[in-house]
């Protein structure tokens, strides 16, 4: 006994319940087909006098053949229907139904159907709610052309689910905003996510009323410009050329990871004429801005370093010269090396020797300036050089008497 069934009349997947009264009952030439194993299938129980719940069932009586494929597209329908249920309660939803873009009965794509949401009437999406494995990427690709084509300016939303096989997540992802750091999770998108966002769908992740919307998280290296110095920062533990790159206001395709913003479900359609997400473009923006912020920060602590340690490699210059002027030469078994022309500079020398007469008179020669003197000796007496001064003479020892000394006595007498 099944709950749904493909309709092959208007092509979409039909189930049992509150429409189920306006579908025609019995076989309806042919008109229900089972969505697990293909056969035809009657539609019972659908009077209001009938003992048993309506439903689908197999011709033979026995059930599917493929039962846990029916069960488990029972169960996948089932979230689509709360979800549809959802969002029509949701303000702003003028309409809100559901649709089967892309899908075959002969190629059946094994995906549960989709919600088309009008808001407003200004916008319509196409939201798709799979709980279970993601088809592979060519199956989403058709999917997603399917959608374009059937719903052409339809903005394509993937709601996905916090499960091994559609959250792979990472370490959590640090951010500053205005009111301060902030903790945001991280994933890895797969192939099929990928898909997703390369032609401009939407991948968001429903965690009870709360959404989780992604940007894109790329690692790199700052480059070392012209007059810039990345290494011993102070109070740096981490090499602060490592930095990141966000992508929005979705992930670029060479995003390593993805930062998750998570907002309120109920404000997907607080915007006025649209279902968007809103508050998470906000907090992107603000991202945005601070990351810009944090790169002219880093490349101006990185030239003002720069400048620093190239002022205290000049203030420091003179004392390392004149260290090395004083510092012993090796020994060497040549000539010694020459002394560096820098290490110091010689004083000026004078352009002539000092003249002798401007050196300062004996008091004796002042004296004997006031006497005749005797005619000029054949030799000159040699003027004596500076030196110490003279040691006294022992005690008892007679003065010795110079030879105009002894002239002047004898004029004297």
């Amino acid at each position: 006994m099944g709950k749904s069934a493909w309709d092959r009349q208007q092509q979409e997947v039909v189930w049992v319940g509150a429409g189920a009264g306006v579908l025609p009952a019995g076989l309806a030439d042919g008109r229900y087909g089972c969505r697990a194993c293909g056969e035809s299938l009657i539609l019972k129980g659908t009077k209001a006098t009938s003992k048993v719940q309506a439903h689908f069932a197999h011709r033979t009586g026995e059930g599917c053949s493929r039962p846990e494929r029916e069960a488990a597209l029972d169960a996948e329908d089932e979230v689509v229907i709360q979800l549809r249920d959802r969002i029509r309660a949701m303000p702003g939803v003028t309409v809100c139904t559901t649709a089967s873009p892309g899908e075959s009965e002969t190629d059946p794509l094994g995906m549960p159907p989709a919600i088309l949401v009008a808001v407003r009437g200004a916008t319509t999406v196409v939201i798709e709610a799979p709980t279970g494995v993601l088809p592979g990427p060519e199956t989403v690709r058709r999917r997603i052309r399917a959608v374009r084509g059937e719903h052409a300016g339809a903005e394509h939303v993937w709601f996905l689910k916090r499960n091994p096989s559609q959250f792979a997540q990472l370490a959590p992802h640090q951010v500053k905003l205005r009111e301060g750091k902030r903790t945001h999770e991280r994933v890895v998108p797969n192939e099929q996510q990928q898909a997703i966002a390369e032609v401009g769908g939407h991948v968001y992740w429903l965690d009870g009323k709360v959404v989780l919307v992604p940007y894109g998280i790329r690692r790199f290296r700052h480059p070392v410009q012209r007059g810039q110095q990345w290494t011993d920062w102070p109070s740096w533990r981490s090499d602060p050329r490592d930095d990141w790159l966000i992508s929005k206001p979705r992930p670029a395709t060479d995003a390593d990871s993805w930062g998750l913003v998570p907002v309120a479900f109920s404000s997907l359609t607080a915007t006025r004429g649209a279902f968007r997400p809103a508050d998470a473009y906000a907090v992107m923006d603000e991202l945005y801005t601070v990351q810009e912020r944090r790169f002219a920060w880093r490349n101006k602590q990185a030239r003002e370093i720069y400048a620093a340690a190239h002022r205290s490699e000049q203030a420091v210059e003179p004392e390392g010269t004149l260290s090395a002027a004083h510092t012993p030469m090796p020994e060497t078994s040549g000539a010694p090396a020459a002394m560096p022309a820098h290490a110091f500079s010689p004083a000026p020398e004078p352009d002539s020797p000092p003249e002798a007469a401007s050196r300062p008179s004996d008091a004796s020669d002042i004296a004997a300036a006031a006497v005749d003197v005797p005619p000029r000796p054949a030799y000159p007496p040699t003027i004596p050089q500076p030196a110490p001064e003279p040691r006294p003479a022992p005690a008892g020892t007679p003065r010795s008497v110079r030879w105009w000394q002894r002239l002047r006595l004898g004029k004297s007498g």
